[in-house]
């Protein structure tokens, strides 16, 4: 995203942190992540300590095959009350402020995004060496990715990205560390019988590129949490909207102020529709 975007005045928080129109009507697990989202509340997007491995998400039988993605980019907030949007703007380091500081969204702001997106339909994991390739390349709208490195059975939170030689500016290679995940499957009431699954994880991701002194690469980490809601609206179509809440790094000067709350998060609508 180019950091002119944010000059602009932001939407409210209940629409940026808006969950595919859920309510609290919805039957839902108490103090689980879809009660969590649904209160709209960025307090409710707070960065986990990085500890106890987990497993890969698995997705439930109605995600599983093949789909084509498209996602829209429906604004951001800047939640924190210690530390104005002002200083905020000038940290070239806050994940989505340069190109590739996120992956999953490589270019945050840009609109009508599509790509392939694959989840095994025997397994229900996702198919991330696949997925962040199509991702990354359709945001920066040329073939930037030369191969994502993943197992999900020797460690389902390492993933390597390695980009084409001399092609993008701001990386030449991702190393991806996840964390903290969870998931709810649930049915809304009053009429609401299709299902809707959430899903969460915390990233740290290193990123490296050419630096200011030859021979010496830049390295920037960020942090950041994927918060995703998916609603299926039939068989072959889905729908529903990404958070991705921005952390500070211990590293930056301004940490302390604001040390686990999201400084940005931004939003993304999206729909999915399944390959014949």
């Amino acid at each position: 995203m180019d950091r002119r975007h944010f000059v602009a005045t932001t939407a409210t928080a209940a629409s940026i942190l808006s969950s595919s129109g859920a309510s609290q009507s919805i039957a839902m697990e108490p103090n689980g992540l879809a009660s969590r989202l649904v209160q709209r509340d960025p307090n409710q997007l707070k960065n986990k300590v990085f500890n106890i491995p987990h497993g890969p998400q698995v997705f439930p039988d109605w995600m599983r095959g093949s789909w084509q993605f498209q996602s829209k980019f429906s604004g951001y907030i800047f939640p924190s009350n210690k530390i104005s949007r002002e200083r905020l703007t000038k940290d070239f380091v806050i994940p989505g402020f340069q190109k590739c500081s996120i992956a999953q969204t490589a270019d945050v702001g840009k609109d009508n995004v599509q790509y392939g997106m694959k989840i095994d339909p025997t397994t229900g994991c996702e198919d991330r060496a696949f997925n962040l390739k199509h991702a990354i390349d359709a945001y920066l709208g040329y073939p930037a990715v030369d191969r994502v490195i993943y197992d999900v059975r020797k460690n389902p939170n390492r993933i390597s990205i390695d980009f084409n030689d001399y092609r993008t500016v701001n990386a030449e290679r991702i190393e991806l560390f996840c964390n903290a995940r969870e998931s709810e499957e649930y049915r809304g009431e009053g009429g609401e019988e299709r299902p809707i699954f959430v899903h969460s994880e915390y990233a740290r991701q290193v990123t490296f590129g050419t630096g200011s002194t030859y021979g010496v690469p830049r390295q920037v980490g960020t942090n950041y949490g994927l918060f995703w809601t998916w609603k299926q609206v039939s068989e072959n179509e889905l729908k529903g909207n990404l958070l991705v809440a921005a952390y500070l790094d211990p590293t930056d000067s301004l940490y302390f102020e604001e040390p686990v709350a999201p400084v940005v998060v931004y939003s993304n609508i999206f729909q999915a529709t399944r390959d014949a």
